[in-house]
């Protein structure tokens, strides 16, 4: 009796470590209402992305890229440079670095010169980091259309004292002026 239980316990850790060991295809987060969002976030703006360097952590534990975000607009939580726009670092884990790569799936991608409204929490030295991953970008197109890119993210919310999947939303475009108005007045503003 003791041989088949231990038997069994072997080919469950067997089975759970190649589950374990599997390239994960996305990341689960929970979906964040836009109120959510602006509340947790400490700084909402829209900005003008820069450039970006990929480097190690301070910790040496993993590969981070850190982008310049040129703030044109503050929507919540800073206001423009006396001299001009204030230009934040945002830091993002992932990258390649030294021949090695590293990404976190669901996270948003910025691109040098991208016009973006942008859902920040404050991090250590100085530098930010998106609220939550992919809903916390919204590109700005040239006809002044605001979307998000949730690829790579599995959603889910909450239900009771479960999370329950669910499917991603369609892609929501809306002017980017109904956007920042709308968090203005979130984030508590006129």
């Amino acid at each position: 009796m003791k041989r088949s239980a231990h038997a069994v316990l072997s080919l469950f850790v067997f089975i759970a470590l190649l589950c374990i060991g599997a390239t994960a295809d996305a990341t689960t987060a929970v979906l964040l209402s836009r109120e959510e969002l602006v509340l947790r976030s400490a700084t909402v703006a829209r900005v003008i992305v820069g450039q970006s360097y990929t480097t190690e952590s301070d910790d040496g534990r993993s590969i981070v890229t850190r982008t310049e975000l040129k703030v044109t607009q503050p929507l919540k939580g800073l206001e423009a440079g006396k001299d001009g726009a204030k230009v934040l670092l945002l830091e993002q884990i992932g990258g390649t670095y030294n021949g090695k790569t590293q990404r976190v799936l669901g996270d948003a991608t910025l691109s040098a010169g991208e016009d973006a409204v942008v859902f920040l929490r404050q991090g250590d030295k100085g530098r930010w980091h998106l609220t939550a991953l992919a809903m916390s970008v919204y590109h700005v197109d040239q006809k002044g259309m605001a979307r998000r890119s949730l690829e790579g993210l599995r959603l889910v919310r909450r239900s009771g004292g479960a999370l329950v999947p669910i499917h991603v939303p369609v892609d929501e475009i809306l002017p980017v002026e109904s956007l920042m108005t709308d968090v203005v007045r979130i984030a508590g503003g006129k």
